[in-house]
């Protein structure tokens, strides 16, 4: 009977966290405009079909309504950024952002990341290592963002063999959202020949789950 409870377990957990992502999500970018939407469904609706007394078909409808629209509307932002005129318009719009206190700082910070997020040019994280932390005997899994802002490569004393200093993230396990960033010399890295999701699956399990090329 525990096999069975376990083996059941496995099968289950798995689906039921990721279906509560994806609600988690859906319900992120769909919350802002549930009533505007519910409020515009009812009144198209009133005189054939009353969606008021069906408030669980009147949620699925106005979230999948606004996935549909919300959908369009970054395909046609991204059909429009390719367009002189409007690009110029953006491009108005991101130096005013830039100029009103406050809001600066948060719009500055929330666009780099994004960009860097989606960016087909550059992953946020190009490989796999392992670096001395949290002291010089013992190692722990890396990933490496890129090389140091020159700032800090020319005041930090520099490495015996003249190794640039990049920049490692240090995931905590099992919630690899937070962590440490490190900068360290080159040659303190060992690369590894593990893939980032193998890497996250291993901090996430906190080691049970190996890289696949080792099962």
């Amino acid at each position: 009977m525990r096999k069975n409870l376990l083996s059941g377990l496995i099968i289950l957990l798995p689906i039921a966290i990721t279906f509560w992502f994806i609600r988690l999500f859906v319900d992120i970018l769909t919350d802002p405009f549930m009533v505007h939407v519910q409020n515009f469904l009812l009144f198209i609706t009133h005189r054939h079909f009353s969606l008021a007394t069906q408030q669980t078909l009147l949620i699925i409808t106005s979230r999948i309504a606004i996935l549909i629209l919300l959908f369009v509307f970054v395909l046609a932002l991204g059909y429009l950024g390719k367009k002189i005129v409007f690009n110029w318009a953006v491009k108005k719009i991101h130096l005013l952002m830039f100029k009103i206190p406050l809001i600066n700082s948060i719009y500055r910070a929330s666009k780099d990341i994004i960009s860097a997020v989606f960016s087909d040019e550059n992953k946020i994280f190009n490989r796999v290592v392992a670096v001395p932390f949290p002291c010089k005997e013992s190692r722990t899994l890396g990933l490496v963002a890129g090389i140091a802002p020159k700032e800090i490569q020319d005041k930090l004393p520099k490495s015996p063999t003249n190794s640039p200093m990049k920049v490692v993230f240090i995931a905590t396990s099992p919630h690899p959202t937070s962590g440490f960033l490190l900068l360290t010399h080159e040659d303190q890295l060992i690369t590894l020949d593990i893939s980032l999701e193998d890497a996250f699956k291993f901090l996430i399990s906190c080691g049970v789950c190996l890289p696949e090329h080792q099962k």
